[in-house]
């Protein structure tokens, strides 16, 4: 049985999904948000930034990349992060992402 490599993150799938610099800037300030914290708490050692700290818009982050944690993650955590953005929530508040981090690590 093959297994796939899942593309867990494409940034450009993400960005060619829309033309519009709103949209555009939306993602990368919210991306770049996401990957900070997951890479802040090895989730993944890939890097997606630039030399520069600028987000790489080329990064793909597979499956095979990332821990477990960071597997669980992005199943359980970071659709409800995206949703809690798309209803007026901020980037800065990644209180979620803690939470949810903290009950994959220490499950009741």
């Amino acid at each position: 049985m093959i297994e796939t490599d899942f593309t867990l993150c494409s940034l450009p799938m993400l960005y060619s999904r829309n033309k519009n610099r709103t949209y555009q800037e939306r993602i990368t300030r919210s991306l770049t948000a996401l990957l900070t914290f997951m890479k802040a708490n090895d989730l993944f050692a890939k890097d997606p930034f630039n030399s520069d700290g600028s987000l790489n818009r080329d990064f793909v982050l597979k499956q095979s990349e990332v821990t477990a944690e960071g597997v669980e993650m992005f199943r359980k955590v970071v659709p409800g992060w995206f949703n809690y953005l798309d209803k007026g929530g901020t980037v800065d508040n990644l209180t979620r992402l803690e939470k949810g981090l903290e009950k994959i690590r220490n499950p009741v």
